[in-house]
């Protein structure tokens, strides 16, 4: 989802038990009582503004806003947007987020092409040096950072779009984790498509075993017909390449999901969706590796801590705060 304007654009196996055991994932009403337990930070991630000097003192207003500690989320932000020269020119980004809070881990989306260039060319190595460059500066200010490659490849209007394309990207896909892994080993790459069936079927562009570790998913509460419990059901939770496809697909491949971005905002202010969205992570938490919520205004109002969304924000605090 395209963003702000600052400085960019925009135990696997322990899941199975949980979805053999009926839980449900939708409740008639807000709880207001969070299910996350100890590890509840996890989910409390986000994706914010830029800010007068970065992101990261917007991100600890963030957790202040939750009520946590300094350092306690995971903080996401986005690697050269707009050209091949960004991944150059913006390589002291990364050293910035060092800087201002040496602590803080970051989930960094990362281009796997530009509009314009074929996948075949990144396959064929012919951007390898942007892509050595973006490494480079990202394992030296957090070598232990979630690099969500080539994501939303399943979207039209992705740079990256792989429909047509899906041996080109796949090999792009494995051929840049490999330029990465040079830089350090302890990265975590995931791969995340975009919820629903979009424009693709997501899979037919899964890069294989070897070269990820997550299962990522991009979930947004979208305008369509009916109420927002059926909204729910059928466009998150039961749709094609869903959150339910989602959860088999993890499972089959023995990987943890994800979720680098999420929100409320294109349909309004909707606590149900809000509450889903924890009731998910609940019954599945032992699964997921990380949540993100997107609180920047992009393409549609997603920011939640501004006063846009009351309810919505009222029951986020209750649930992801400390």
């Amino acid at each position: 989802m395209p963003t702000d304007r600052g400085i960019t654009r925009r135990g696997a196996l322990a899941f199975a038990a949980l979805a053999l055991s009926g839980l449900s994932t939708a409740r008639a009403a807000p709880s207001a009582r969070s299910q996350l337990g100890t590890g509840s930070a996890r989910f409390a991630g986000a994706f914010v503004k830029w800010g007068d000097t970065g992101r990261e003192h917007v991100l600890q207003a963030w957790e202040t806003w939750l009520s946590r500690p300094r350092s306690s989320v995971l903080g996401v932000d986005f690697y050269g947007q707009s050209s091949w020269d960004d991944f150059h020119k913006l390589d002291w980004v990364p050293g910035l987020w060092k800087k201002l809070n040496p602590a803080r881990n970051l989930a960094w989306s990362v281009p796997l092409s530009m509009s314009g260039t074929p996948l075949a060319d990144v396959a064929g190595g012919l951007h390898d040096a942007e892509f050595e460059a973006a490494a480079r500066a990202i394992g030296a200010a957090h070598p232990k950072a979630i690099i969500r490659l080539g994501w939303e490849m399943n979207i039209s209007n992705s740079g990256w779009f792989a429909k047509r394309h899906e041996d080109d990207y796949i090999r792009a896909f494995r051929r840049v984790v490999g330029i990465f892994r040079r830089h350090s080993r302890s990265f975590k790459f995931d791969w995340c498509p975009g919820w629903g069936a979009q424009d693709m079927p997501a899979d037919a562009a899964y890069p294989g075993d070897d070269v990820v570790d997550f299962i990522g998913l991009d979930v947004y509460d979208f305008k369509s017909d009916g109420s927002a419990a059926e909204r729910w059901t059928n466009s998150c939770l039961k749709a094609p390449f869903g959150l339910e496809w989602q959860r088999t697909f993890a499972a089959k491949h023995g990987k943890l999901m994800s979720y680098p971005e999420w929100g409320v905002g294109q349909s309004g202010d909707n606590a149900f969706f809000v509450q889903q969205m924890h009731d998910w992570f609940a019954a599945n938490q032992a699964a997921i590796a990380y949540a993100a919520y997107f609180d920047v205004d992009g393409l549609w109002p997603t920011q939640i801590d501004n006063g846009q969304f009351p309810e919505s924000a009222s029951l986020f605090r209750k649930l992801f705060g400390g």
